[in-house]
């Protein structure tokens, strides 16, 4: 079957989430309704596909990112051209992500990787680099291209980079993230007790994270 083309179907745009920062930013967005899956891939999914069942007709990953390429860095709006994942690869509409464009001119365009996990450390980001060409990661992305897919309709990534290519992120960011999507201060706190060492490495990606929110705010006005 052919899929819809952005310029044929801009009744409702379904936007997927990670965290309940990114989720108050998207649910300004005029027409459009959210999900926030927790950074939980398998309910990134489900949520897509309730989306899709609440009568969105294209699909967007809205959110931070990790860098995977040293040219992409804290703070870049990137707008997605392809997804690729374990299962495969999905183009994202060309139509759309030229009007993306037009509209944020200083963003930064490429391939995307959805990873099922958090991805870490600096050598994996360099090895996801080098094996995907990707620029950046995240993980919602791939459930958003496989559930557009699966719907025929058109899909979209926007992201901001919240950790570059350089940066490490510590593992315990994921038992801090609560199920409703927000940061939960004292679980971080207590992994941070258990692990110093990973104090610099916390505080760069909340330093990071605030310039890539920052940096969504700013063009959720041209998403709509």
């Amino acid at each position: 079957m052919r899929r819809r083309r952005f310029l044929e179907c801009e009744t409702m745009l379904g936007i997927l989430c990670g965290l309940g920062s990114e989720k108050k930013i998207a649910s300004k967005i005029r027409g459009a309704i959210v999900g926030c899956s927790a950074a939980r891939p398998q309910q990134a999914r489900e949520l897509a596909r309730e989306l899709v069942a609440m009568g969105a007709t294209r699909l967007m990953s809205f959110g931070i990112a990790g860098s995977l390429d040293t040219s992409v860095n804290l703070g870049d709006v990137f707008i997605g051209s392809r997804v690729a994942s374990a299962k495969g690869q999905w183009m994202c509409d060309e139509a759309w992500g030229r009007d993306l464009a037009n509209k944020i001119s200083h963003a930064k365009r490429g391939g995307v990787y959805g990873s099922e996990i958090l991805v870490t450390t600096v050598k994996e980001k360099d090895e996801l680099y080098q094996n995907t060409g990707c620029a950046i990661v995240d993980m919602e992305s791939q459930c958003v291209a496989e559930v557009a897919d699966e719907a025929d309709l058109p899909f979209m990534v926007v992201r901001a980079v919240c950790d570059d290519s350089v940066m490490n992120v510590p593992p315990f960011v994921m038992a801090a993230i609560k199920p409703d999507g927000s940061i939960s201060a004292l679980s971080a706190l207590a992994h941070l007790a258990i692990h110093p060492d990973q104090t610099s490495d916390l505080f760069k990606v909340i330093g990071g994270t605030g310039k890539a929110l920052k940096a969504l705010r700013a063009i959720k006005g041209a998403l709509a």
